[in-house]
């Protein structure tokens, strides 16, 4: 029997891309305190960058803030 799971896991997300050179050769090296921002580092330009990662906020889920 075959289960579909459409949810994703962050290890089936395509690698962020980089502003700069548009390479996939990227990786998360930080993270915002509020969450919604990380900050990449290119593999291939070596650029860094902050990029929004667009996390809704509780106000905006089915349940709303608990």
């Amino acid at each position: 029997m075959v289960h579909y799971n459409p949810e994703w896991h962050a290890a089936q997300l395509p690698p962020p891309i980089c502003p700069k050179c548009g390479a996939h050769r990227t990786q998360i090296v930080g993270r915002s305190d509020d969450g919604k921002t990380v900050t990449v580092r290119c593999n291939s330009c070596g650029e860094r960058s902050r990029i929004d990662v667009g996390v809704p906020d509780e106000s905006s889920s089915p349940m709303g803030a608990v």
